[in-house]
């Protein structure tokens, strides 16, 4: 490449014959035509390597823009497995996963499978949902804030939030959280082999006011990321709080490490929930005490990413749900309801009474604990000593399918009948009626 002193020559050269024929005097002439041919050759190499540089930069950024993935899971980290492709591969394993099984599928004999989570898919009314599919790469997202660090990466054909340093995120709520809500998001973790992992960690707190530093009081549940190391426990505490809670709860989770992990936090009341893909790890009854749970930070503590560290958050959606069956049979007054219907003046369970009773069943069959009395209510069609015999054959039948079906032990489950002295309303209207016949379950 041509130097600028060589350039300042050749321009110096050309401009001397053109005033040279003219016979003007050179010697001051020549002196500072030379300081100037000089600079103007400095800056037209300046301006190519600048160029130059521009132009790669350019080029290497458009490269990180337009790649398709910048880190990849252990899914996606080979194209093939015994011939097939990694995308099929992934709609083989998608289509078998349990978080698609069905509550109240055996759980016992050959062949058979239960998955855990299947007693809770979040299907409430969405909340809060952020992908970052507005959000630039190498941008901290819009709808999120922290004391930390991050920036949006790509992980196979999503993007998510890549944390930095130690601190928390914060994703902004229109509202504060209701009182029962399912938080679901995906973990990404990568290169977590890395020897000086030992204080790595990923919290989750459960506060009451949307901060983006520690609150006085909270709940969190935390878990290491020290691959091979400490990944084996939850620690679950709270603080600022008198009903102080501080515990370790066993779960080996290593081989989920260095690639995604889904999770699902469920809140109910005080009770919180959660689960790990298809296994429920954390379930403490009075975990979100206090008023905590109105709002949710994300944690995490010393990723490095010189040691090119990955702790990345990605699809993150929040839905208010319902009360769960548990948290109402642990109430005092229990509940009643309608959702159990039976044939016209029959003790015969109707099939589309099913999915509760095997919501119910999974619940009383996962709580060897809760013991419950079933009350059968009925309308005031018909003579009353009729409606009090019709109605204790029905709770008698509610309990017979419990039994059957979930193995519950009879001393778990007591039946009596109310017949129509305990009507909701005036019976007057078909509606009415209707509320009036029902089943209602309380703790014993």
């Amino acid at each position: 490449m041509m130097n600028y002193s060589s350039l300042a020559k050749v321009i110096l050269f050309g401009i001397t014959l053109s005033v040279s024929s003219e016979g003007i005097s050179q010697s001051k002439f020549l002196k500072d035509l030379k300081k100037t041919a000089e600079e103007s050759a400095k800056r037209t190499v300046e301006r190519n390597v600048e160029q130059k540089t521009a132009d790669a930069t350019d080029k290497a950024f458009e490269s990180v823009m337009e790649a398709p993935n910048i880190f990849k899971s252990k899914k996606n980290r080979s194209k093939t497995e015994k011939g097939k492709p990694t995308d099929e591969k992934r709609r083989t394993e998608s289509s078998t996963s349990g978080s698609n099984s069905k509550a109240g599928t055996s759980s016992s004999g050959a062949g058979s499978e239960m998955s855990i989570a299947g007693q809770f898919i979040p299907n409430g009314q969405v909340m809060y949902l952020d992908d970052f599919e507005r959000d630039a790469i190498g941008d901290f997202p819009s709808k999120w804030e922290t004391n930390s660090g991050g920036e949006i990466i790509t992980v196979d054909d999503f993007k998510a939030l890549r944390t930095s340093g130690t601190g928390f995120f914060v994703p902004m709520l229109p509202r504060e959280l209701p009182e029962n809500y399912a938080v679901e998001f995906d973990l990404f973790t990568y290169n977590l082999e890395y020897k000086g992992t030992t204080a790595l960690r990923f919290g989750i707190h459960l506060v009451e006011e949307p901060l983006i530093s520690k609150a006085k009081k909270g709940a969190e549940i935390e878990m290491p990321l020290w691959y091979k190391g400490a990944s084996d426990y939850f620690m679950v505490e709270t603080y600022g709080i008198p009903s102080k809670i501080s515990n370790k709860i066993p779960y080996d989770y290593t081989e989920k490490l260095n690639d995604i992990i889904h999770f699902t936090l469920v809140k109910n009341g005080k009770r919180v929930r959660l689960f790990l893909d298809e296994t429920k790890v954390v379930d403490i009854p009075s975990l979100a005490s206090d008023n905590l749970g109105k709002y949710i930070q994300f944690y995490v503590r010393e990723v490095d990413l010189q040691k090119n560290l990955v702790v990345a958050l990605a699809n993150l959606k929040i839905t208010e749900e319902g009360e769960d069956l548990r948290s109402k049979l642990l109430k005092a007054e229990g509940f009643s309801t309608t959702a159990i219907l039976f044939q016209t003046a029959s003790d015969k369970l109707q099939p589309s009474s099913f999915e509760f009773l095997d919501q119910l069943g999974e619940v009383l069959k996962a709580d060897e604990f809760i013991r419950v009395q079933i009350i059968g209510h009925t309308d005031s069609d018909g003579d009353e000593a009729s409606n009090q015999t019709l109605s204790e054959k029905r709770a008698a039948s509610v309990a017979a399918y419990l039994q059957d079906k979930f193995g519950i032990a009879s001393n778990r489950l007591q039946t009596s009948g109310k017949g129509e002295s305990e009507p909701l309303n005036s019976n007057a209207s078909s509606a009415e009626k209707a509320a009036n016949r029902r089943v209602e379950f309380k703790k014993f």
